[in-house]
């Protein structure tokens, strides 16, 4: 009994550091794994630990004892990439995608690892694809082009999947303007506005909204559902307010963990303030938080990209839209911060503004507003952003 015990926690603690990597294993393989498990949950807690190199060398042993286990194999290309060895993670990181195809964490690696020279050796003759090669092969392309990812040959970025996301709502107002105008309305209006208008001319692209109704919406609930819906691009809407009556004009945000300026900052500061009412973020084991890990690569990308939209979106709607251009700006947005794609932050207008508070409140702006946000869709879905 006791014996059983510990081995059902084992394969719970297996399973659980698969899923966070993208590659699943049946219990009935990870039971039978044995030693090599063993070592793989060892190496998964130096790494932890911050001893990549004693990570690598259990991993090393443990591929050896099960060379066909997904899950060890993208553990040795994080444990060689924290070492700064490229060439090692690649080859290990290039083992677990043969071994899944749709471990979409080893291919963001080797497309990374792709963009600067490795260490290793000229590459062998070009020989013919075996029947599992192509086959391999072939489900990377189908996920990439499903997924909306980096094409084969690192093509770009593509836009399939929008959600829109109306900022605020229910108890949450917003800013509220000198005439009384509330933030959370114009932006519900401008998003379905946007959402209407891509249903009309972009019936290819799939569009979702985080909220349709004047609900109360928490910051990390509107990031998730993103994620559940496999977006490739997150607009959150918004309407400006500052303490001065004068500020104007349009400006699109990006998520970055420092400011473009003290007014970027302040603005986020105030969006963020929300989050307290999200509720106690539960607690989760260090050595357990293989998913945090695998983010923090991939936020990078998702980051750069966002700035890259983030630049030709505000490019669109200045030239479309009567407002002045504030630009592209970047600052650390709770609602962007956890986004599995590329994400930005549309202030449209400033309802603090008495003149623009009067045009957003006007119905035929609101509509405008959103068709141009939908046209600046459009245009960026015609497009591959560059990773």
């Amino acid at each position: 009994m006791v014996f059983g015990t510990r081995l059902g926690r084992r394969q719970l603690l297996h399973m659980l550091g698969v899923v966070a990597c993208g590659a699943a294993v049946t219990p009935w393989r990870a039971m039978a794994a044995g030693p090599a498990l063993d070592l793989g949950l060892a190496a998964q807690q130096a790494l932890d630990a911050g001893e990549a190199g004693r990570a690598a060398e259990l991993l090393t042993r443990a591929v050896r004892l099960n060379p066909d286990d997904a899950w060890l194999w993208g553990l040795l290309g994080r444990a060689e990439w924290a070492r700064e060895r490229r060439a090692p993670a690649a080859r290990a990181f290039r083992r677990a995608l043969g071994l899944r195809p749709d471990d979409a964490y080893s291919r963001m690696m080797l497309d990374m690892l792709g963009q600067q020279p490795l260490d290793a050796p000229p590459p062998a003759p070009p020989r013919s694809e075996s029947p599992l090669e192509r086959r391999a092969r072939e489900e990377r392309e189908a996920y990439a082009a499903e997924h909306g990812d980096v094409a084969p040959g690192g093509a770009g970025y593509r836009i399939r999947r929008v959600v829109l996301d109306p900022g605020h709502g229910g108890f949450d107002p917003g800013a509220v303007g000198p005439g009384g105008l509330r933030e959370k309305d114009v932006n519900l209006a401008v998003a379905r506005h946007a959402a209407q208008e891509l249903s009309r001319v972009a019936p290819h692209l799939h569009v979702a909204l985080t909220r349709s109704a004047d609900t109360y919406l928490p910051l990390s609930a509107r990031t998730a559902a993103a994620n559940r819906f496999g977006a490739d691009l997150f607009l959150s809407l918004h309407s400006n307010a500052s303490t001065r009556a004068a500020a104007h004009g349009i400006e699109t945000y990006s998520c970055s963990e420092t400011a473009s300026s003290r007014e970027a900052r302040r603005l986020a500061d105030y969006e963020n303030a929300v989050v307290r009412f999200d509720g106690p973020v539960p607690r989760r084991e260090q050595f357990l938080d293989l998913e945090g890990i695998v983010f923090r690569f991939e936020r990078r990308r998702y980051w750069r990209v966002g700035a890259q939209v983030a630049q030709r979106m505000q490019a669109r709607l200045a030239d479309g839209l009567p407002f002045a251009d504030r630009g592209a700006q970047h600052a650390d947005f709770y609602v962007l911060r956890k986004a599995r794609m590329p994400s930005v932050l549309l202030e449209t207008g400033f309802v603090s503004n008495p003149d623009e508070e009067r045009l957003l409140a006007d119905a035929a702006m609101q509509r405008r507003i959103g068709v141009a946000v939908a046209e600046a869709v459009v245009a960026l879905s015609a497009q591959e952003v560059a990773g």
